[in-house]
């Protein structure tokens, strides 16, 4: 006996159509909505890219402030001691003044030789050095000028510091020290500096020019102690504090900031 067969059961319904007829599928409404946020998020991300690169290029063309020219400046003699040639830091001639009996007049001392860089222990004595040595001194550039007669003798020193404050204390802690305990002196065998040692040192003296503390020490050429120097005449002091003025101005003079490299005013 055969059983008659009924109606199919009814299967599941298929998607309806589109306004205009297309069949689209849940699926593909899924993909349609991530299509649009990677779109999104591109163009927010482009137009990041636009801003940030907009505001370097203002941070770069900007004018630099008072604040920022100064800094430039401060850095750039910092560095002069690293970055001049030896003879443009020790001029082969220097002109400086002296007095006599109130007039003043100028005259003018040759460089006899520049040391190697020293370190701050072995460029100055002890007493010296023990001032030196808590306040960062970095290193000791040395130079030796005769005057014009050839009498009269100079060991010139730049003590780099990391900061013109720094320069300033060891000034005014060495000014308590006599000759012996200050410079050591740089002389030249051969030449006409060959008897201008240690104990010809007369004279001692100090200046500030920014981060660097500048000294002296000075005495007669041909060997006469440095006590009778002391007492003998002013030239030595003249000669020494001369160096020192053209020093300071080599490591510290500066035009305008706005001529610096990298500065726009």
């Amino acid at each position: 006996m055969t059983t008659p067969l009924g109606p199919e059961p009814a299967g599941p319904e298929p998607a309806g159509p589109a306004a205009d007829g297309t069949r689209v599928s849940s699926g593909g409404r899924r993909f349609s909505r991530r299509l649009l946020a990677l779109i999104t998020l591109t163009v927010v991300g482009l137009v990041g890219v636009a801003g940030g690169g907009v505001a370097l290029g203002r941070e770069l063309t900007r004018t630099a402030t008072p604040t920022e020219q100064a800094a430039a400046v401060r850095q750039e003699i910092a560095t002069r001691w690293q970055r001049l040639p030896a003879g443009k830091v020790f001029p082969a001639q220097l002109t400086f003044a002296y007095t006599v009996y109130s007039d003043v007049w100028k005259t003018r001392a040759r460089l006899v030789g520049i040391a190697p860089p020293a370190s701050c222990r072995a460029a100055l004595e002890p007493a010296a050095y023990q001032v030196v040595r808590g306040l960062g001194c970095v290193i000791v550039l040395r130079a030796t000028y005769v005057d014009a007669a050839r009498t009269t003798a100079t060991t010139v020193a730049i003590a780099v510091f990391p900061a013109p404050n720094a320069a300033q204390t060891a000034q005014i802690m060495l000014t308590s020290l006599t000759p012996a305990e200050g410079l050591r002196v740089v002389s030249y065998s051969g030449t006409v500096t060959g008897e201008f040692g240690d104990p010809s040192r007369g004279e001692f003296g100090t200046a500030v020019a920014g981060p660097y503390l500048l000294l002296y020490t000075a005495g007669y050429t041909d060997g006469i102690p440095g006590a009778i120097a002391a007492t003998d005449s002013d030239e030595p002091s003249d000669l020494g504090t001369g160096a020192l003025a053209v020093l300071a101005h080599v490591l510290t003079a500066h035009g305008s900031p706005c001529r610096m490299t990298d500065i726009q005013c």
